[in-house]
Parts: C-alpha cells; structure tokens; sequence
C-alpha cells in the first residue's frame, strides 16, 4: 500500500509537469466516439488485459454493428501498460492528448490508484476495472469502478464460512498488489461478526516462486479453509503446489481466479478449489427463472463465438464498463461533461444484476450477486450450500 500511494504522488508531479494535458482537447463533434482503454496486454497481469480487451471490443462491435450511438460509431483506443503503473501514468495523459472522451482503467488496482488524481484533474470519466475499495471509497467525480468491491469478496467468503460452519481460516496475501491488501485487512476486520477467527495471516510478493514454507506454516495452523489474496501468476503456481503437497485442507481463491484462464492454468490440480465469483461467471449454471440469465447469455453467446471461450471475470468487468458508458452516451451525451452525468445517474441491468450509481456512490456490485463456486472438472460450479433459490435472487 505505501507504494500505492507512492505512485498516486508521482501521478500529480507527472500530470503537473506534462505539457498540455491538464486540458480537455476538443473531439470532432461528427466522427467517432474515442474511448481510451488503458490494459496490460504484457507482464503479470496478461491474463487480465487479455479478458478486459475482449469485453470490451465485444460490445464495441455490437454497438457498432446497430449503428452505433446517434449514427456515431465507436471508436476503442487501446494502449498496453506492461503490468507496469509509471506506464500506465504515461499513458493516460497520452489517450487524453488523442481526445478521448472517457477511459477505461486497467486490471491492476495499484495502476487503478495511480490514475485516479490524474483522471480526476483532467476530468476524464475513468471506469476502473479493479476491484480496490480505494478507487471509489472515497468518491470522486471522475472514478467509478464496474468490479465487486475487495471488501465485498471479504463479506461473500465469510458469510458462506459462517454458513458452512467453519470458524478457522488462514490467509496469504501478495503485499504488493493493491487489491489483494485491501481485501486481506477487509477480511480481518470483518472476522468477528461472522465468529471466524484467523489463525494464520502469512504475506508474499508478487514474484514468489516457492510457496513451501508458507505451505507448512499454513498447515501447521490447522484451518478449516485457506483463503489466497492475489492476482496473476501467483494464485496458479500456488495452486499447484498446494496441490502436489495434498494437505487436505479446502483452498479458497477471490474472484480474482474466477476465470477460465485460471482453470486451464492450473488443469486437475484446482479440482475441487472453492473460488468467490460473481454471477455472470456461473451463467451457464444459472436458473432459467433467473432474471438475468438472458442478458448474461446475450453477451456471452457471441463472446464464445468470436473468442471459442466463455467470457472470463476480466472479460465481464470490461463488459460491463462498457455498458455503462454506452448507457450515459445513450442518455446524456457524449462528452466529457454528458458522460460523467450519464455514470452518476446509472440504474442499469447488467449480467452481474442491477447497478445504480449516483453522485455520492461510484461502485454499484449488488451484494446479492456475490456467489461462490466450486471447480468441478474444470468448470466453475455453484458450491455445496448455494441453493437455486440462492441464485434465482442473485443480483436483485
């Protein structure tokens, strides 16, 4: 976290010594609707960008294929941060020279953070697409965020340890990833309303290889579950370890892993592995009484045609962004200005369920589609004690 906030320092400084990008530069009123996506399409969280640039080009298309908003097409301008923050800075102020009218922020929330200054002075409606509460907890006019809040993943997996019975957890925690901290205290904050006690809190770094150590001192705590808070390559190569040292302790991965990307990652070593999803990652599980059932499966039946996959977490987050803008396009307008209006005045329903955001609230993930899921043959499937009826209410 202290080199969070490290960066979101260096943002101000960059911003303010960059010529020329503390203004607005002015779209053609009649051409293309320049939205800015900056993604990492390289380094750790390739996984992750691969996912938000597929969302996000799907509905791109779909909207474009209708044609478009008020006969305006749009136009997605995509950069690639490397996974690296101080790039991601860079490029922000470069979308902003090209005219983007709104953005689209990166996986990574530490990124997430290092931008928000900068989207806030240029006042470039920015969609986050991490999941740290401190990109909208607090507010501020230019930052919204589509992904579950991390403290919403720390009540989901709690409430269902508490509905299961279990009262023991132990934690690993990537001290270097904005999200997985955030998460990780939310949770420890959270335990004694849900009468779990935490008998193990261990840390690692992003570029840990070799988990054995932590795996013998989580053992020899004897929890009733693990739970790992981190991203990218970490959670697939502890998975596998964890695997090859069969504990015979239930492993829980956040919604971080709720992706295909993770399953074919880890193959029969994440057989049986609980993960937090949400509900669009149980789509093809869901209900057909499901309320939102024929909206996931309108996004996720051509997004398997275009990419031969069901669309992965990331893919939904950047979908989901994306409805958003076209939404407040839709609605108000598109410029900047139109744009910020339309995203604090969102009710819209997603295949995540209903969002609603105003100006005093920026993240909208209803709480009730928070869902845990099981890996079962490679599939993510609803855990044991989420009940039909539990997903028929989802998202409502």
């Amino acid at each position: 976290m202290r080199r969070g906030r490290f960066l979101a320092m260096a943002a101000v400084l960059f911003t303010a010594c960059a010529g020329g990008t503390a203004g607005q530069p002015s779209a053609s009123p009649g051409g293309p609707i320049k939205i800015g996506m900056v993604t990492s399409l390289t380094g750790n969280y390739t996984p992750l960008g691969t996912g938000n640039k597929q969302g996000a080009q799907l509905v791109v298309d779909q909207v474009n294929a209708r044609g478009g908003i008020n006969g305006r097409k749009l136009e997605l301008v995509m950069l690639d941060d490397g996974t690296n923050p101080n790039q991601t800075i860079t490029h922000v102020n470069t979308l902003n020279d090209q005219a983007v009218v709104a953005l689209l922020g990166p996986p990574q929330s530490t990124a997430d953070l290092a931008i928000k200054p900068i989207v806030n002075q240029l006042k470039l409606p920015t969609v986050a697409l991490g999941a740290a509460d401190q990109q909208t907890v607090p507010v501020t006019p230019y930052m919204w965020q589509t992904a579950l809040l991390s403290s919403q993943v720390a009540r989901g997996v709690l409430s269902y340890l508490q509905q299961q019975g279990k009262g023991k957890i132990a934690m690993l925690t990537d001290t270097a990833n904005a999200y997985a901290v955030s998460g990780h205290d939310a949770t420890r904050n959270a335990l004694g309303g849900y009468g779990v006690t935490l008998v193990d809190d261990e840390s690692f770094e992003t570029a840990t290889t070799n988990f054995a150590p932590l795996i013998a001192k989580v053992v020899a705590a004897r929890p009733d579950v693990v739970l790992f808070w981190g991203t990218g390559s970490p959670p697939v190569v502890f998975t596998k370890q964890w695997a090859a040292a069969s504990t015979g302790l239930p492993l829980m991965m956040t919604a971080a892993e709720a992706t295909p990307l993770y399953t074919s990652a880890v193959g029969p070593a994440g057989e049986g592995v609980y993960v937090q999803a949400v509900m669009a990652d149980l789509g093809q599980s869901l209900p057909t009484a499901n309320r939102y059932r024929r909206i996931v499966d309108s996004y996720a039946v051509p997004f398997q045609q275009a990419y031969n996959s069901y669309p992965a977490q990331f893919s939904w987050d950047a979908i989901i962004a994306m409805m958003f803008l076209v939404d407040a396009i839709k609605r108000k307008g598109a410029s900047r200005e139109e744009i910020r209006a339309g995203l604090d005045s969102i009710n819209l329903e997603t295949p995540n369920g209903h969002y609603s955001f105003s100006p005093s609230r920026h993240n909208g993930f209803p709480d009730t589609g928070v869902v845990i899921s099981i890996i079962r043959n490679g599939q993510f499937t609803q855990a044991p004690g989420v009940s039909d009826a539990q997903l028929q209410k989802a998202g409502q």
